[in-house]
């Protein structure tokens, strides 16, 4: 009898949604449109190939912690996105909340950011907002997605595309796809399911935006839980964007040393 040797490969997308991929979005990543054209051309070459699709979706309220709605300064002022917020900031309320209802919530928020030596909170554009447009997945993939989904439902996998929401606590960012920076809430705790799965895969490919930050923290998050292993962990570097500003150099040398192998969406799979 001969045994069936086949591999089993997971693609893992990270955050492809409006507000990162289309020029319209208000954090558009340059590039980040083409990656996920490419990403989609990869999906549609190589579907009976990928035996589970995971698709991260960033999932925000407007009042949030890393929102501009969240603080305001001493002549009611809203900090400009891309503001630094630092522990002084916050201790001598250059910056405050607006409510005093979140107070505790917000010394929470910086005991752990310097826990995790951590310097500031980033203030980012209002993004992935839940129900808006932005936080919809680019059309090309979903695209892509739905037809792999008919591709997997006629082949051996049978498996429906896995949907994981992040980033729904309003009091502490969460890049990583498996857990908040602030990871002590019941939502932004390590997800343990999600990791379960993957980790049954012999190989795992990441994609997704942005690379420096939700693409690199959500791949160190599993990394670090998986440790030493013989599963084969994969990016395609040509479907993921730096977010404007930051190195994409350091980030894939982060990666490389996490065990990580760069490749591009045209290489065998």
């Amino acid at each position: 009898m001969s045994m069936n040797t086949q591999k089993t490969h997971a693609l893992v997308i990270v955050d492809p949604q409006n507000d990162f991929c289309d020029r319209k979005g208000s954090l558009y990543l340059e590039g980040a449109e083409n990656d996920i054209l490419r990403l989609a051309e990869y999906i549609e070459k190589n579907a009976l190939s990928i035996s589970q699709v995971f698709v991260s979706l960033d999932s925000h309220a407007r009042v949030a912690v890393f929102h501009p709605m969240f603080w305001v300064n001493e002549s009611g002022e809203r900090p400009a996105p891309f503001t630094q917020i630092s522990h002084a900031d916050f201790n001598s309320s250059k910056w405050r909340v607006a409510s005093d209802a979140n107070l505790p919530y917000v010394k929470k928020t910086f005991a752990s950011l310097k826990e995790h030596g951590i310097e500031f909170l980033m203030i980012w554009p209002e993004h992935c907002v839940i129900s808006t447009w932005g936080h919809q997945i680019a059309p090309p993939l979903q695209k892509a997605l739905s037809a792999w989904q008919e591709v997997s439902s006629r082949s051996a996998h049978g498996v429906a595309v896995r949907y994981v929401f992040k980033g729904e606590n309003p009091y502490t960012d969460q890049f990583s796809l498996f857990e908040g920076v602030d990871n002590t809430y019941p939502e932004t705790a390590f997800n343990e399911t999600l990791y379960t799965r993957l980790v049954k895969f012999d190989r795992v490919t990441f994609a997704g935006e942005a690379l420096t930050h939700c693409v690199k923290e959500s791949i160190l998050s599993y990394t670090r839980r998986v440790g030493s292993s013989k599963q084969k962990l994969r990016l395609l570097t040509d479907c993921t964007s730096p977010v404007g500003g930051f190195d994409a150099s350091a980030a894939l040398d982060v990666l490389r040393r996490a065990g990580v192998e760069p490749v591009v969406s045209t290489d065998p799979i």
